[in-house]
């Protein structure tokens, strides 16, 4: 019987002993606009105050703006003082969240061979 070296996505989707295709869990833990935004932000910035974020990410609400740094929080990417209420207090990545370097390079790279026009949308 052959073995694969890659998953195979619909038995992955599909049976609970395999588990989740690695790809999958990354867009889970990144995906959407504004923590791929925020991420962008603190990689460029470094650490970055609630209130330097809300001014960064053009059109993110406060509400959103919670919302995510929470998740990224609670995905180990982002990390803040605990027990800080102040919203000056800079928000950063932890390593696993430096570790996005490379990945937003290449995306820099690929988005600027992107048409203008569809780079616009």
């Amino acid at each position: 019987m052959p073995t694969r070296s890659v998953a195979d996505p619909v038995e992955a989707s599909t049976s609970a002993a395999v588990p989740a295709c690695p790809v999958e869990h990354a867009i889970q833990v990144i995906g959407g606009k504004w923590k791929l935004l925020l991420l962008r932000t603190l990689l460029l910035n470094g650490p970055q105050g609630y209130n330097q974020l809300l001014a960064s990410v053009t059109g993110i609400s406060a509400k959103e703006l919670t919302r995510n740094l929470g998740e990224l929080a609670s995905s180990g990417l982002v990390t803040r003082p605990p027990g800080a209420p102040d919203r000056t207090l800079p928000y950063a990545l932890t390593p696993l969240g430096e570790g996005l370097m490379p990945i937003f390079k290449d995306l820099l790279t690929w988005g600027q061979t992107l048409p203008s026009a569809m780079a616009a949308d």
